[in-house]
């Protein structure tokens, strides 16, 4: 609602329809027809009360001609408004005889009236407008910000990411490889809500879910499966709050990197799948795997499971993990309170 009664204070017919119709021309067009309106609601008023207050509508014609057309537009309506009214509503009709000889008066102090409001309503009018363009040279501004900010945050993310990947590589141990692996996972995880929420700007405080999963588990394909491991996503199109798009995707690292780390050992060809779901009252996140499942002491005490529980948590959902040597699976379910629907 506020929004559009700013449009409609910003409103400016000449600015609208040029360059198609030259300014001048709208200009006159829009000031004949506001006079037209005047001339029909003059009317009106006549079949009720004939002659009263012969001068009275001009005012809020001129002052909306101005206020949406300029000043020539509401010159225009002054001007054809004050004749037609002198002449068609005056006594005596149809002549620009005053019958009443206070009626001369009369005539000027209106006319008076009329040019004042004309005046004023065209200095609001550009007042209103100076406020728009530098309203709009401070938006401008702050976008040209916050893109600076943006890339600057992506390029630090890269950088601890490729930090995490140099002393992956110069390690000797498999544990520590293994957690430095986890931990540019995790960058990558939040970097990945970062761009989604970023890229679409137009939606503050939203992360689009199949952009950011599709991304997330890309990276996380790309940092932890060399072999014939496949990750696959099916996800739905919803727009989420980030806080909580960020608590999911952290679950889908978590889940992903366990999954890699314990489930496919002595198997051929592995099978990830990070589904996610939405409707009108609920979301669905699963992520399962084909392997030989997760012993229950790893799913009680490993590190990867209790991050799980503590996202779950933070996510506001319903967590539900099975295990059996047939493959892993890691639910989460949470109300539509939780999440906003939507399209892509």
């Amino acid at each position: 609602m506020d929004r559009d009664r700013r449009r409609i204070g910003e409103f400016d017919i000449a600015e609208r329809l040029s360059p198609p119709i030259p300014p001048f021309i709208t200009q006159l067009c829009f000031g004949i027809i506001c006079t037209l309106i005047g001339v029909l609601a003059r009317g009106g008023v006549d079949l009720i009360s004939p002659a009263a207050g012969p001068f009275s509508l001009i005012y809020p014609t001129i002052l909306f001609s101005t206020l949406f057309g300029r000043w020539l537009s509401g010159a225009v309506t002054l001007a054809l408004s004050f004749l037609h009214a002198w002449y068609f509503v005056l006594p005596a009709h149809m002549s620009f005889d005053f019958v009443v000889a206070e009626d001369a008066q009369r005539t000027i102090i209106n006319g008076v009236a009329a040019g004042v409001i004309l005046l004023l309503a065209e200095l609001f009018r550009r007042a209103v407008r100076r406020a728009v363009n530098e309203r709009k040279a401070e938006v401008a501004s702050r976008d040209l910000l916050l893109r600076e900010i943006d890339h600057r945050i992506k390029n630090n993310f890269a950088i601890v990411a490729s930090l995490l990947s140099m002393q992956e590589q110069r390690q000797t141990s498999e544990e520590a490889r293994q957690a430095l692996s986890t931990a540019a996972a995790r960058v990558h995880s939040i970097a990945a809500a970062h761009t989604a929420l970023y890229s679409d700007g137009d939606k503050a405080n939203l992360v689009q879910m199949t952009t950011y999963l599709g991304s997330l588990t890309q990276n996380l394909s790309k940092a932890l499966f060399v072999d014939d491991t496949v990750l696959r996503l099916e996800a739905e199109s919803a727009l989420m709050p980030r806080d909580l798009a960020v608590a999911i995707g952290l679950i889908v690292n978590e889940a992903v990197t366990n999954a890699s780390k314990h489930a496919f050992r002595d198997i051929d060809k592995g099978e990830i799948i990070v589904t996610f779901e939405a409707d009108a009252s609920s979301y669905r996140l699963q992520v399962a795997d084909n392997g030989r499942g997760i012993g229950e002491a790893a799913r009680k005490d490993g590190l990867g499971s209790s991050l799980i529980e503590a996202f779950a948590k933070r996510a506001g959902g319903e967590l539900n993990i099975t295990s059996s040597p047939k493959g892993t699976n890691v639910e989460l379910t949470g109300s539509a309170d939780a999440y906003v629907s939507g399209g892509a």
